[in-house]
């Protein structure tokens, strides 16, 4: 353990230069040595640390002259799994405040949509969340923007709002140990519904695929359309290269009446994810599967499956609904919103012919320019909860 801690530190000092000129506290260490661990564990390798793979971040966040930390998993440049510590859309923050003793207090941990650093004396951390960590009674795909500023007298940060919404400044309470998973379902519990066959690919699937895509182009009443074929069997070996997760998913998935499967059973007829040691925080189970990241979530049994990817600049490669549907199942779209150019979020309900129905819901982003990030991730429920409803004629982003 010794000699990985020196050799992160020589990383770290020939990546990021300030850390090499400064005390890093041992708690910094140590998270850095956790990532380094877990990226290795999933296949992975340590890749460059600067520009977006700069995730060590020190800064003055207290005004009292100390260096403070900000540490964002999402940015771990792990080579080969980029999606390790994002997995379902959200990234890690932690911010750590340093003393007077050289080390450093956790005072925020939280997984963000996104955050930023606001230059000033002293900076100011800005966060966006999404979902139930906007508030009470706050729709699942609610979005919000808030800002850390530091309480000298209390010693502490305060969230204050910084998207409009009415609510008043709220302090943020140092961030406690995680309660430990439960290894089994209670006593007296709902027995958890069977897997039952996975359904394959059904005959004549690509052919009503091609067909349906050149359908939708040609409504579009494009000038040319000799492109189109072409199109069309670019977007069908999406749905071919989806078809592993769709599969894990389906494995996963509730066949039949009952509860959720026990986290210990849903890793077993998961056999194909490689599953990590240690999960991601606010998971049950952290795994990859090819270029993705899967991962469970759920408080004590598990209610979901999420799949995860990101890139730079690149082209979304997954369509699960498709290949879902390549499978034979029914898709009825219940919600559809869109968020800005190539970015949205849908909602639909699965029903296969002989399973019960289950709920999916996908939030996708386009990467606007080659530079941004593009982002694909897929929620699928164990629990049999409804499909997310809302408007449905959304002006198309996908």
């Amino acid at each position: 353990m010794a000699m990985r801690k020196v050799f992160l530190l020589g990383v770290l000092a020939a990546a990021q230069p300030a850390l090499a000129q400064g005390h890093v506290p041992e708690p910094i260490k140590q998270r850095v040595n956790d990532l380094v661990a877990a990226c290795a564990q999933a296949g992975g390798k340590l890749g460059s640390m600067d520009g977006q793979g700069r995730f060590v971040i020190p800064v003055e966040l207290t005004g009292d002259g100390r260096t403070d930390f900000v540490v964002s998993e999402a940015n771990f440049p792990c080579t080969g799994r980029p999606n390790l510590f994002r997995p379902d859309g959200l990234g890690r923050v932690q911010v750590y405040a340093a003393d007077a003793s050289g080390g450093a207090r956790l005072l925020f941990d939280e997984r963000l949509l996104a955050y930023r650093l606001v230059a000033g004396k002293p900076a100011r951390l800005q966060i966006a969340r999404r979902g139930a960590a906007c508030g009470q009674g706050a729709a699942a795909n609610a979005r919000c923007g808030d800002e850390l500023r530091w309480n000298a007298s209390a010693a502490r940060f305060d969230q204050v709002a910084t998207d409009g919404r009415p609510a008043a400044p709220r302090a943020i309470a140092a961030p406690e140990a995680a309660a430990p998973i439960p290894a089994a379902a209670p006593a007296g519990a709902t027995p958890a519904a069977p897997a039952g066959p996975v359904p394959p690919v059904v005959a004549g699937a690509e052919g009503r695929f091609k067909a349906a895509c050149r359908s939708r182009f040609l409504a579009t009443k494009p000038p040319r359309t000799d492109w189109i074929d072409e199109a069309c069997a670019e977007e069908w070996q999406k749905v071919v290269s989806t078809q592993p997760v769709a599969e894990a998913l389906l494995r996963a998935i509730p066949a039949g009446p009952g509860a959720a499967p026990a986290l210990a059973d849903l890793r077993q007829r998961m056999a194909g994810v490689r599953w990590l040691a240690k999960p991601v925080q606010d998971t049950l189970a952290t795994g990859v599967l090819g270029d993705y990241s899967i991962s469970i979530s759920g408080k004590g049994r598990p209610d979901s499956v999420n799949v995860n990817w990101s890139k730079v600049g690149a082209e979304i490669p997954l369509d699960l609904p498709e290949a879902f549907a390549a499978r034979g199942a029914t898709l009825k779209l219940t919600r559809c919103e869109k968020m800005g150019t190539g970015e949205g979020e849908r909602n639909w309900t699965v029903t296969f012919p002989g399973r019960q129905p289950f709920a999916l819901e996908i939030f996708q982003r386009t990467a606007p320019t080659g530079g941004a990030w593009s982002n694909y991730a897929a929620t699928v429920r164990l629990d049999g909860a409804p499909s997310t409803r809302g408007p449905t004629n959304c002006e198309r982003f996908f």
